[in-house]
């Protein structure tokens, strides 16, 4: 038996399945693996949600804390975005628009269970917070207040795009002592078929290429379910 907590598959073997009375190859087993992955996780999201899951990621969490701070004294106020674009069929950017803005217009998301299970590394809402999350952000736990805001300041508004006339969200992210980290801006447009979506998360401009490009994986993941709830929605 292995002790590797990872085990990387190899690029010398493959495996076919022979189960149910047919056949299946790996790309079938990866998806029957994300089923359960995310199965098992909404049960331990429910079983130890709220205050016993902070009480649980607590050292990891004052870690991320002391990181995301260093950041931001380190960048001395200048800033970098992650972003992640989606063209969308089906489903226009108002539709969307008007989702996203009924879940989420004061920073808390009203559906906490759509919140959570958007990504698997949504953690927990801070029970203290009226809108927040502990997420995975450049590898460190992260736990940051959500406040929508009608402007943003200035060196951020430039990351605006007029080309995407509907804002879903503008918000300020701060860490647990109030200090601003980050900045949320997402816009959407009408398209023909459906809808161009771009949603940026600016870091301070220390944070290195692992946590961008980290968090542009992130908006993917999260977005997509939650285009796919929107859609739902009708």
């Amino acid at each position: 038996m292995s002790t590797t907590a990872d085990v990387q598959p190899s690029t010398s073997v493959t495996v076919s399945v022979h189960t149910k009375g047919r056949n299946f190859d790996e790309s079938a087993v990866d998806q029957w693996e994300l089923k359960a992955a995310r199965r098992a996780l909404k049960n331990l999201k429910n079983v130890a949600g709220g205050q016993v899951m902070m009480d649980l990621l607590k050292d990891q969490i004052d870690a991320g804390d002391r990181y995301h701070k260093e950041l931001v004294e380190s960048a001395g106020g200048t800033w970098r975005e992650s972003r992640t674009a989606f063209t969308v069929h089906g489903l226009t950017g108002t539709q969307l628009t008007a989702w996203f803005r009924g879940q989420s217009a004061t920073g808390e998301f009203d559906d906490k269970v759509l919140l959570l299970n958007a990504h698997p590394e949504h953690y927990v809402e801070p029970p203290s917070y009226p809108g927040g999350m502990v997420e995975t952000i450049g590898g460190h736990l992260t736990r940051f207040k959500v406040a929508m805001v009608p402007e943003l300041p200035p060196l951020i508004s430039e990351y605006l795009d007029p080309a995407y006339p509907q804002t879903l969200a503008q918000a300020e992210l701060t860490l647990d002592d109030g200090t601003p980290f980050a900045y949320c801006v997402h816009q959407a447009r009408d398209t023909e078929t459906g809808a161009d979506v771009v949603v940026r998360v600016i870091y301070p401009s220390t944070s290195p290429d692992s946590l961008i490009e980290g968090h542009c994986e992130h908006l993917a993941i999260e977005f997509r379910s939650w285009i796919r709830n929107a859609a739902t929605a009708g």
